[in-house]
């Protein structure tokens, strides 16, 4: 058996010398890999998951003894947010005893020695992660026996046809309502309508496969998909509108990040049919039947239906996404001016977020609110407490999602006494917001280290609070070994 990798953040000030310490003394653990950070404040919750992500079994942060810290509070910000992050490895299927945060001082080598060497004996006894693969649970397997199966061709870099624009839109695994948006644009609906040619739109036009698959490849000037991929069915069609289209555009947060519908992740497979097809009251099937095509349906089940794919992703995993239009759904405006942009003469290049640049904090009414330094030493929980309409929720203890979270959805959420969940996406080079938030929140936290660990485990569910609608995109984008 290989020995487990540990990736060990380790401070420079005590940590990281009782290690080298350790190392010259021949104490330290086989596979352990140091990583040299200024302070353990400087260790984002992104380079955990990013860590897991590549193939850590274990992941060790070492930091000064409370009160010693030369950064004054980094190491007691740092238990803060590695304590909020636990509870979300833990929802992701990675146990506790991966990951480790120990206080460890320059002059004590030999105790670095003992928790490395208790960790890795732990983790020899637990076995490899393989997180990423377990998270995913075969979808790339499934993706690349659909692919054999009927490759597609490349799509044409075709030129813009005469006449008027070719459009289409499309759903994978959504709620509707990003069709719901462009039926919002009311009275400017019909002007746009009249521009264009529409080839695709099932929710308003009795279009079937047969249609776009006898279309040209590349004769489709823009195509709007919108909603996860879960379904091989769900596959297929985004790669045939990929051949068909010019541009392909991910309409709303389903489509860029996953959406709620990646929360399914956080369950697998199996047990998702399960509770569908057999243990909700309102179900009625007394022999337990579950659909053909499925992992537990067996061959002579009923069906057919579309077979689930192992886990939920994002639609640039399956194609190449030309540009997004987040939310969810994406608001009238930002999809007028979307619309606008992409049918115009000079259309934006690959790539393009096609909605305003800028925090949502920065349009927010009730930014004045917000204290310059913004201390919490309790949180607020919205099933028991009502916000005060006119107070920055962060600065009433309840987390928001508005400081990492593009702007463009107002009033949305806000507007309705209700804090920013991250449907709009991150910002243009901005770290993955989830993981930001997740810090961000746990780094306003005050307290002695008990209490803050204390404060941080009374977030019930990290996952659905900070990752709602990107956890398809994230580092770990489900459960481990939870997704078959």
């Amino acid at each position: 058996m290989r020995e487990p990798r540990i990736v060990a953040f380790l401070c420079d000030g005590c940590a990281y010398a009782a290690a080298d310490a350790a190392g010259r003394a021949r104490l330290a653990a086989p596979g352990l890999l140091p990583v040299r950070v200024e302070c353990t404040g400087r260790v984002e919750p992104a380079f955990v998951l990013q860590a897991f992500r590549e193939g850590a079994d274990g992941v060790l942060v070492g930091g000064c003894h409370p009160g010693d810290c030369r950064h004054v509070d980094g190491n007691l910000r740092a238990a803060a947010r590695l304590a909020l992050l636990a509870g979300l490895l833990e929802q992701l299927g990675v146990s506790r005893e991966r990951f480790r945060l120990e206080w460890i001082g320059a002059s004590e080598p030999e105790r670095f020695a003992r928790v490395a060497g208790e960790m890795a004996a732990r983790l020899r006894a637990l076995g490899p992660l393989r997180a990423a693969e377990e998270a995913l649970g075969g979808v790339e397997e499934a993706l690349g026996r659909l692919e054999a199966e009927a490759p597609p061709p490349p799509a044409p870099a075709a030129a813009a046809r005469p006449g008027k624009p070719r459009i289409a839109f499309y759903w994978n695994a959504s709620c509707g309502g990003c069709e719901e948006a462009v039926l919002d644009l009311d009275e400017a609906l019909l002007p746009l309508l009249g521009r264009v040619e529409v080839v695709l739109w099932p929710v308003a036009l009795d279009h079937k496969r047969a249609d776009v698959e006898a279309l040209p490849d590349g004769s489709v000037d823009v195509t709007f998909l919108n909603g996860a991929v879960r379904l091989e069915e769900q596959a297929g069609w985004a790669r045939l509108l990929r051949r068909k289209s010019r541009r392909l555009v991910a309409f709303g947060a389903c489509a860029s990040t996953g959406g709620v519908v990646g929360l399914g992740n956080l369950a697998g497979r199996d047990e998702i049919l399960e509770t569908a097809y057999r243990a909700l009251p309102s179900v009625e099937n007394p022999e337990g039947v579950l659909p053909g095509g499925c992992a537990a349906g067996g061959p002579d089940a009923p069906g057919p239906l579309p077979p689930l794919l192992p886990a939920a992703v994002p639609l640039s995993r399956v194609v190449e996404v030309d540009h997004v239009v987040p939310g969810c759904p994406p608001s009238p405006p930002v999809v007028a001016a979307a619309l606008e942009r992409l049918l115009s003469d000079d259309p934006p290049p690959p790539g393009t977020v096609l909605a305003p640049q800028g925090a949502l904090c920065e349009a927010c009414d009730r930014r004045e609110t917000r204290p310059d330094r913004l201390e919490l030493t309790a949180l607020a929980d919205l099933a028991t407490t009502a916000p005060d309409p006119a107070t920055c929720f962060l600065a009433q203890g309840i987390a928001c999602m508005g400081p990492a979270t593009r702007r463009g959805c107002e009033p949305g959420c806000l507007g309705a006494n209700f804090p920013c969940r991250g449907c709009f996406g991150a910002l243009d080079g901005a770290p993955e917001p989830g993981a930001a938030m997740l810090s961000a929140t746990a780094s306003l936290l005050r307290g002695d280290p008990d209490a803050l660990v204390r404060l941080a485990g009374g977030v019930a569910d990290p996952a659905g609070t900070f990752f709602r609608y990107g956890l398809a995109a994230a580092p770990l984008p489900g459960r481990a070994g939870g997704a078959r």
